[in-house]
Protein backbone atom coordinates (compact mmCIF):
# COMPACT_ATOMS: atom_id res chain seq x y z
CA UNK A 1 0.00 0.00 0.00
CA UNK A 2 2.89 2.37 0.81
CA UNK A 3 4.30 1.88 -2.68
CA UNK A 4 0.95 2.63 -4.30
CA UNK A 5 0.69 5.85 -2.29
CA UNK A 6 4.24 6.72 -3.37
CA UNK A 7 3.31 6.16 -6.99
CA UNK A 8 0.22 8.35 -6.76
CA UNK A 9 2.29 11.07 -5.12
CA UNK A 10 4.24 11.42 -8.35
CA UNK A 11 1.24 13.27 -9.76
CA UNK A 12 1.22 15.98 -7.11
CA UNK A 13 4.81 17.15 -7.17
CA UNK A 14 5.40 20.28 -5.14
CA UNK A 15 6.99 23.10 -7.19
CA UNK A 16 9.19 23.88 -4.21
CA UNK A 17 11.39 20.87 -4.79
CA UNK A 18 10.42 19.71 -8.30
CA UNK A 19 12.56 22.34 -10.07
CA UNK A 20 15.92 20.86 -9.11
CA UNK A 21 15.20 17.82 -6.98
CA UNK A 22 13.37 14.62 -7.83
CA UNK A 23 9.60 14.23 -7.90
CA UNK A 24 9.49 13.47 -4.17
CA UNK A 25 10.49 15.47 -1.10
CA UNK A 26 14.12 14.67 -0.26
CA UNK A 27 13.52 15.77 3.31
CA UNK A 28 11.38 12.65 3.66
CA UNK A 29 13.82 10.27 1.91
CA UNK A 30 14.01 7.27 4.24
CA UNK A 31 16.01 4.69 2.26
CA UNK A 32 19.37 4.42 0.50
CA UNK A 33 17.91 4.49 -3.01
CA UNK A 34 15.88 7.67 -2.46
CA UNK A 35 18.89 9.31 -0.85
CA UNK A 36 21.09 8.33 -3.82
CA UNK A 37 18.55 9.94 -6.19
CA UNK A 38 18.50 13.11 -4.09
CA UNK A 39 22.31 13.39 -4.10
CA UNK A 40 22.76 12.93 -7.86
CA UNK A 41 21.38 15.81 -10.01
CA UNK A 42 21.19 13.60 -13.11
CA UNK A 43 19.09 11.06 -11.24
CA UNK A 44 16.86 13.76 -9.75
CA UNK A 45 16.23 15.09 -13.27
CA UNK A 46 15.47 11.59 -14.55
CA UNK A 47 13.02 11.04 -11.70
CA UNK A 48 11.21 14.29 -12.55
CA UNK A 49 11.05 13.32 -16.21
CA UNK A 50 9.70 9.87 -15.41
CA UNK A 51 7.05 11.37 -13.12
CA UNK A 52 5.96 13.74 -15.89
CA UNK A 53 5.74 10.98 -18.51
CA UNK A 54 3.95 8.70 -16.06
CA UNK A 55 1.47 11.42 -15.09
CA UNK A 56 0.72 12.32 -18.71
CA UNK A 57 0.09 8.67 -19.57
CA UNK A 58 -2.09 8.12 -16.50
CA UNK A 59 -4.22 11.09 -17.49
CA UNK A 60 -4.99 9.51 -20.88
CA UNK A 61 -6.16 6.13 -19.59
CA UNK A 62 -9.56 4.81 -18.58
CA UNK A 63 -10.15 3.49 -15.08
CA UNK A 64 -9.15 -0.12 -15.78
CA UNK A 65 -5.93 0.78 -17.59
CA UNK A 66 -5.16 3.42 -14.97
CA UNK A 67 -5.35 0.86 -12.14
CA UNK A 68 -3.08 -1.48 -14.11
CA UNK A 69 -0.48 1.25 -14.67
CA UNK A 70 -0.48 2.28 -11.00
CA UNK A 71 0.17 -1.31 -9.93
CA UNK A 72 2.86 -1.73 -12.56
CA UNK A 73 4.61 1.48 -11.49
CA UNK A 74 4.53 0.35 -7.86
CA UNK A 75 6.11 -2.95 -8.92
CA UNK A 76 8.75 -1.10 -10.92
CA UNK A 77 9.67 1.04 -7.90
CA UNK A 78 9.97 -2.04 -5.70
CA UNK A 79 12.17 -3.78 -8.28
CA UNK A 80 14.27 -0.64 -8.73
CA UNK A 81 14.93 -0.37 -5.01
CA UNK A 82 15.71 -4.03 -4.50
CA UNK A 83 17.81 -4.46 -7.64
CA UNK A 84 19.89 -1.31 -7.25
CA UNK A 85 20.65 -2.13 -3.61
CA UNK A 86 22.50 -5.30 -4.66
CA UNK A 87 24.05 -4.02 -7.91
CA UNK A 88 27.82 -4.74 -7.84
CA UNK A 89 28.54 -1.44 -9.61
CA UNK A 90 26.62 0.53 -7.01
CA UNK A 91 23.21 2.20 -7.09
CA UNK A 92 23.99 5.23 -9.26
CA UNK A 93 24.79 3.43 -12.54
CA UNK A 94 21.96 0.99 -11.86
CA UNK A 95 19.47 3.81 -11.34
CA UNK A 96 20.59 5.71 -14.44
CA UNK A 97 20.00 2.72 -16.70
CA UNK A 98 16.69 1.84 -15.04
CA UNK A 99 15.30 5.35 -15.35
CA UNK A 100 16.30 5.65 -19.02
CA UNK A 101 14.64 2.36 -19.84
CA UNK A 102 11.49 3.09 -17.81
CA UNK A 103 10.98 6.51 -19.40
CA UNK A 104 11.28 5.01 -22.88
CA UNK A 105 8.90 2.19 -21.94
CA UNK A 106 6.27 4.54 -20.50
CA UNK A 107 6.43 6.60 -23.69
CA UNK A 108 5.90 3.43 -25.72
CA UNK A 109 2.88 2.49 -23.58
CA UNK A 110 1.26 5.74 -24.63
CA UNK A 111 1.81 5.13 -28.35
CA UNK A 112 -1.41 3.43 -29.41
CA UNK A 113 -3.81 1.55 -27.16
CA UNK A 114 -2.47 0.78 -23.69
CA UNK A 115 -0.84 -2.68 -23.98
CA UNK A 116 -1.46 -3.88 -20.37
CA UNK A 117 2.11 -5.06 -19.79
CA UNK A 118 3.48 -5.34 -16.26
CA UNK A 119 7.07 -5.78 -15.11
CA UNK A 120 8.03 -8.67 -12.84
CA UNK A 121 11.34 -9.41 -11.18
CA UNK A 122 13.55 -12.15 -9.79
CA UNK A 123 16.23 -10.60 -7.58
CA UNK A 124 18.59 -12.39 -5.24
CA UNK A 125 22.14 -12.26 -3.87
CA UNK A 126 24.25 -14.66 -1.87
CA UNK A 127 27.64 -16.22 -1.25
CA UNK A 128 28.90 -19.74 -1.86
CA UNK A 129 32.47 -20.42 -0.83
CA UNK A 130 34.65 -17.85 -2.58
CA UNK A 131 31.84 -16.80 -4.97
CA UNK A 132 29.77 -13.70 -4.25
CA UNK A 133 26.81 -13.83 -6.61
CA UNK A 134 23.70 -11.89 -7.53
CA UNK A 135 21.05 -11.76 -10.20
CA UNK A 136 18.61 -9.02 -11.11
CA UNK A 137 16.10 -10.23 -13.68
CA UNK A 138 13.09 -8.35 -15.05
CA UNK A 139 10.60 -9.84 -17.47
CA UNK A 140 7.21 -8.81 -18.88
CA UNK A 141 3.74 -10.21 -18.34
CA UNK A 142 0.90 -9.38 -20.70
CA UNK A 143 -2.21 -8.78 -18.61
CA UNK A 144 -4.66 -7.75 -21.34
CA UNK A 145 -7.94 -9.60 -21.79
CA UNK A 146 -8.39 -9.07 -25.53
CA UNK A 147 -6.41 -12.24 -26.31
CA UNK A 148 -4.99 -15.33 -24.61
CA UNK A 149 -1.43 -14.44 -23.55
CA UNK A 150 -0.94 -17.48 -21.29
CA UNK A 151 1.55 -19.32 -23.52
CA UNK A 152 3.58 -16.17 -24.10
CA UNK A 153 3.63 -15.30 -20.40
CA UNK A 154 4.69 -18.84 -19.50
CA UNK A 155 7.57 -18.55 -21.95
CA UNK A 156 8.87 -15.29 -20.46
CA UNK A 157 8.45 -16.60 -16.91
CA UNK A 158 10.15 -19.93 -17.64
CA UNK A 159 13.07 -18.21 -19.36
CA UNK A 160 13.53 -15.90 -16.36
CA UNK A 161 13.51 -18.81 -13.92
CA UNK A 162 16.02 -20.72 -16.04
CA UNK A 163 18.31 -17.68 -16.15
CA UNK A 164 18.08 -17.32 -12.36
CA UNK A 165 18.98 -20.98 -11.92
CA UNK A 166 21.96 -20.71 -14.27
CA UNK A 167 23.18 -17.58 -12.46
CA UNK A 168 23.17 -19.33 -9.06
CA UNK A 169 26.39 -21.26 -8.34
CA UNK A 170 26.22 -24.79 -6.99
CA UNK A 171 28.62 -26.70 -4.79
CA UNK A 172 30.64 -27.91 -7.79
CA UNK A 173 31.25 -24.38 -9.10
CA UNK A 174 33.19 -22.98 -6.17
CA UNK A 175 36.76 -21.86 -7.12
CA UNK A 176 39.56 -21.42 -4.61
CA UNK A 177 40.00 -17.75 -5.47
CA UNK A 178 37.42 -15.05 -4.87
CA UNK A 179 35.00 -14.40 -7.74
CA UNK A 180 32.02 -12.13 -8.21
CA UNK A 181 29.26 -13.62 -10.36
CA UNK A 182 26.55 -11.34 -11.62
CA UNK A 183 23.65 -11.56 -14.02
CA UNK A 184 21.28 -8.79 -15.08
CA UNK A 185 18.32 -8.93 -17.43
CA UNK A 186 16.04 -6.06 -18.41
CA UNK A 187 13.47 -5.39 -21.07
CA UNK A 188 12.08 -2.43 -22.94
CA UNK A 189 8.90 -2.07 -24.98
CA UNK A 190 8.85 -0.59 -28.48
CA UNK A 191 5.81 0.05 -30.66
CA UNK A 192 5.63 -0.38 -34.43
CA UNK A 193 3.24 1.51 -36.75
CA UNK A 194 -0.37 0.43 -36.47
CA UNK A 195 -0.55 0.18 -32.68
CA UNK A 196 -1.42 -3.54 -32.71
CA UNK A 197 1.99 -4.82 -31.67
CA UNK A 198 4.55 -4.55 -28.90
CA UNK A 199 8.22 -5.42 -29.33
CA UNK A 200 9.84 -6.81 -26.20
CA UNK A 201 13.56 -5.99 -26.39
CA UNK A 202 15.26 -8.25 -23.84
CA UNK A 203 18.85 -7.43 -22.90
CA UNK A 204 21.04 -9.48 -20.59
CA UNK A 205 24.62 -9.47 -19.36
CA UNK A 206 26.37 -11.86 -17.04
CA UNK A 207 29.71 -13.00 -15.68
CA UNK A 208 30.38 -16.36 -14.06
CA UNK A 209 34.13 -16.74 -14.31
CA UNK A 210 36.26 -16.90 -17.42
CA UNK A 211 38.01 -14.26 -19.49
CA UNK A 212 35.04 -11.94 -19.90
CA UNK A 213 31.32 -11.59 -19.46
CA UNK A 214 28.61 -12.42 -21.94
CA UNK A 215 25.62 -10.47 -23.13
CA UNK A 216 23.06 -10.16 -25.87
CA UNK A 217 19.81 -8.56 -26.97
CA UNK A 218 16.84 -10.58 -28.24
CA UNK A 219 13.55 -9.16 -29.47
CA UNK A 220 10.05 -10.64 -29.55
CA UNK A 221 7.27 -9.12 -31.62
CA UNK A 222 3.89 -9.67 -29.94
CA UNK A 223 0.61 -9.32 -31.82
CA UNK A 224 -1.74 -7.80 -29.24
CA UNK A 225 -4.75 -8.98 -31.24
CA UNK A 226 -3.83 -12.68 -31.00
CA UNK A 227 -1.58 -12.87 -27.94
CA UNK A 228 1.08 -14.65 -29.99
CA UNK A 229 4.74 -14.02 -30.76
CA UNK A 230 5.29 -13.35 -34.46
CA UNK A 231 8.47 -14.25 -36.32
CA UNK A 232 9.67 -12.73 -39.61
CA UNK A 233 7.68 -15.30 -41.62
CA UNK A 234 4.51 -13.85 -40.11
CA UNK A 235 5.45 -10.26 -40.92
CA UNK A 236 6.84 -10.53 -44.44
CA UNK A 237 4.87 -11.65 -47.49
CA UNK A 238 4.80 -15.42 -48.19
CA UNK A 239 7.66 -16.89 -50.19
CA UNK A 240 11.43 -16.37 -50.12
CA UNK A 241 11.58 -12.95 -51.75
CA UNK A 242 11.73 -11.16 -48.39
CA UNK A 243 14.67 -13.28 -47.23
CA UNK A 244 16.65 -12.61 -50.40
CA UNK A 245 15.90 -8.89 -50.19
CA UNK A 246 16.81 -8.74 -46.49
CA UNK A 247 20.04 -10.63 -47.12
CA UNK A 248 21.04 -8.05 -49.72
CA UNK A 249 20.11 -5.05 -47.54
CA UNK A 250 21.71 -6.39 -44.37
CA UNK A 251 24.77 -7.82 -46.10
CA UNK A 252 25.56 -4.49 -47.78
CA UNK A 253 25.22 -2.62 -44.47
CA UNK A 254 27.40 -5.09 -42.58
CA UNK A 255 30.15 -4.87 -45.21
CA UNK A 256 30.32 -1.12 -44.56
CA UNK A 257 30.44 -1.68 -40.80
CA UNK A 258 33.25 -4.24 -41.19
CA UNK A 259 35.56 -1.39 -42.34
CA UNK A 260 35.65 0.04 -38.81
CA UNK A 261 34.59 -3.07 -36.89
CA UNK A 262 36.17 -6.12 -38.55
CA UNK A 263 33.80 -9.07 -38.79
CA UNK A 264 33.64 -12.59 -40.19
CA UNK A 265 33.52 -12.34 -43.99
CA UNK A 266 32.23 -15.91 -44.20
CA UNK A 267 29.14 -14.84 -42.20
CA UNK A 268 28.09 -12.76 -45.21
CA UNK A 269 27.91 -15.74 -47.53
CA UNK A 270 24.29 -15.85 -48.82
CA UNK A 271 23.34 -19.18 -47.27
CA UNK A 272 24.86 -18.35 -43.86
CA UNK A 273 23.38 -14.87 -43.73
CA UNK A 274 19.95 -16.17 -44.78
CA UNK A 275 20.09 -18.68 -41.92
CA UNK A 276 20.88 -15.91 -39.43
CA UNK A 277 18.09 -13.75 -40.81
CA UNK A 278 15.56 -16.54 -40.33
CA UNK A 279 15.94 -16.19 -36.53
CA UNK A 280 13.09 -14.21 -34.98
CA UNK A 281 15.08 -12.77 -32.07
CA UNK A 282 17.10 -10.53 -34.40
CA UNK A 283 14.10 -8.45 -35.48
CA UNK A 284 13.41 -5.42 -33.29
CA UNK A 285 10.43 -3.57 -34.78
CA UNK A 286 10.22 0.05 -33.62
CA UNK A 287 8.23 3.18 -34.44
CA UNK A 288 10.94 4.40 -36.82
CA UNK A 289 11.90 1.19 -38.58
CA UNK A 290 13.46 -2.23 -38.15
CA UNK A 291 16.65 -2.85 -36.17
CA UNK A 292 18.32 -6.13 -37.08
CA UNK A 293 20.52 -7.21 -34.17
CA UNK A 294 23.70 -9.28 -34.38
CA UNK A 295 25.21 -9.99 -30.98
CA UNK A 296 28.87 -10.67 -30.22
CA UNK A 297 30.20 -13.70 -32.13
CA UNK A 298 27.23 -13.75 -34.56
CA UNK A 299 29.06 -12.05 -37.42
CA UNK A 300 32.22 -10.79 -35.72
CA UNK A 301 34.63 -11.44 -32.83
CA UNK A 302 33.90 -10.54 -29.23
CA UNK A 303 36.23 -7.53 -29.47
CA UNK A 304 34.05 -5.98 -32.18
CA UNK A 305 30.91 -6.21 -30.07
CA UNK A 306 27.38 -6.23 -31.48
CA UNK A 307 26.25 -4.98 -34.88
CA UNK A 308 22.95 -3.20 -35.56
CA UNK A 309 21.47 -2.73 -39.03
CA UNK A 310 18.72 -0.09 -39.20
CA UNK A 311 16.21 -0.27 -42.06
CA UNK A 312 13.54 2.38 -42.66
CA UNK A 313 9.96 1.29 -43.29
CA UNK A 314 9.85 2.81 -46.77
CA UNK A 315 12.38 0.19 -47.83
CA UNK A 316 10.42 -2.60 -46.17
CA UNK A 317 6.86 -1.79 -47.28
CA UNK A 318 7.01 -3.84 -50.52
CA UNK A 319 8.07 -6.89 -48.50
CA UNK A 320 5.40 -6.77 -45.76
CA UNK A 321 2.19 -8.79 -45.58
CA UNK A 322 -0.80 -6.56 -46.42
CA UNK A 323 -2.75 -8.12 -43.53
CA UNK A 324 0.25 -8.60 -41.22
CA UNK A 325 0.85 -7.11 -37.78
CA UNK A 326 3.14 -4.34 -39.08
CA UNK A 327 1.21 -1.60 -40.88
CA UNK A 328 2.36 -0.89 -44.43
Amino acid sequence: MRLVVAVLSLLVVSPAFAQNGPSFDCAKADNAIDRAICKEPELAKADREMAAVYGALLGKLNAVAKDELVKDQAGWIAGRNQGCRIDPQGPVSCLKSRYALRIATLRAYGDGSYPFISEHSLIKAGKLGAIVWSYDISYPRFDGTTADFSALNARFSDEAKKAASNATPNADAGPDRKQEWTYSQSFGIKRAPGGNTATVAMTFWGYSGGAHGYGATHCTLVDLRTGKAVGPQGVFAPGEQWLRAMSQLVGADLRKQFVDKPGFEEALEPAKLAKLLSEAGRYCWTADGLDVIFNAYDVGPYSSGPYDVEIAYDRLKPLLRPDGPIAR
